[in-house]
Parts: structure tokens; C-alpha cells; sequence
């Protein structure tokens, strides 16, 4: 007898390399519009949003050539009780930026450095809402937002005994 899942995951349409939660009985997935973030919880859209970033270089561009609508994305995200950023790398990579790799390229034309990355990213923290996680690859991320959204809808559908 297949069990019922416990809720539905709700991916935004504009995701271009979802994660899948396919190997997780427990849960739904369906595509969706949202306004803000990248994921959600059916039925509970207005408490949880997560934003997942998929590699240092696409957070280091929202945080300076598009902080003005990252900024404003952050601002939205504060009308949540639980707004999280999902990253698919480690600190290491932001710290490190932009020598993180061996993009010598990439070294030679930035702008910016890791130092004003962090420091953005805790300012962000300081100010909003949200919680900026750093889990190492996409796996890891993968799974944090999966546990997250089963705490978070846990806490709001308890059953009553």
C-alpha cells in the first residue's frame, strides 16, 4: 500500500536545474509560479520561501552588478516567517572569491572580493529576515532544503491526538 505524501513541494517554473525530491517517498512535486524564491511549501506559500543559488559566480552577480533587485527580492523575502538562501557550495568559494578556482579570467576582471561578499551577505542577515546557508554542493543543499520543509510543515500541520 503506497503511503500518501506528506505534502507538496512547489518548484517556480523559472528553476533551470531544479532539485528532485523524487527519491523522498514522503513528498509531492509539482511547477508553480512564485513571486519570490525558487521553492515553497503547498499551502503554506505565504510562511516559507527558499532562494537556491547554484554556484558562487551567479550569488557574487546578485550581490553586485544585480544587488538593486536582489535587494529587493530580500525585502519580499522579510514578508515571510521562514525565508531562507540556499547555496550549492561552500563558504570557502564566497570567501575565497574570486580566486576560488583556477578562472584566471575570472580574477583578472572582477570587481569584487570575498571580503565584500561576506561582509554583504551579513549585512543582508543583520537586516532581513532571511538565513543564508552554505551546504557545499548541490546534494547537501538539496537535502537541507528537504529537511527544512518537513520541520516547516511539521510545525504548521501537527495532527492533534
Amino acid at each position: 500500500m503506497k503511503k500518501e505524501p506528506e505534502f507538496t513541494i512547489i518548484k517556480d517554473t523559472r528553476e533551470q536545474t531544479p532539485w528532485l525530491f523524487d527519491f523522498e517517498h514522503t513528498v509531492a512535486e509539482e511547477i508553480g509560479t512564485i513571486k519570490t524564491g525558487d521553492y515553497t511549501i503547498k499551502g503554506l506559500e505565504d510562511k516559507i520561501c527558499i532562494e537556491r543559488k547554484g554556484c558562487i559566480e551567479e550569488f557574487a552577480n546578485n550581490l553586485g552588478k544585480e544587488y538593486i533587485r536582489f535587494k529587493k527580492e530580500m525585502i519580499r523575502m522579510d514578508e515571510f516567517e521562514h525565508a531562507f538562501v540556499i547555496c550549492e557550495f561552500p563558504l570557502r568559494d564566497l570567501i575565497e572569491y574570486p580566486f576560488h578556482n583556477h578562472n584566471t579570467r575570472l580574477q583578472q576582471t572582477s570587481k569584487i572580493s570575498g571580503n565584500y561578499l561576506l561582509k554583504v551577505i551579513l549585512e543582508l542577515q543583520i537586516e532581513h529576515k532571511v538565513k543564508i546557508m552554505f551546504c557545499g554542493n548541490k546534494f547537501y543543499a538539496m537535502k537541507t532544503a528537504l529537511s527544512l520543509m518537513k520541520r516547516i510543515n511539521e510545525r504548521y500541520n501537527r495532527k492533534e491526538t
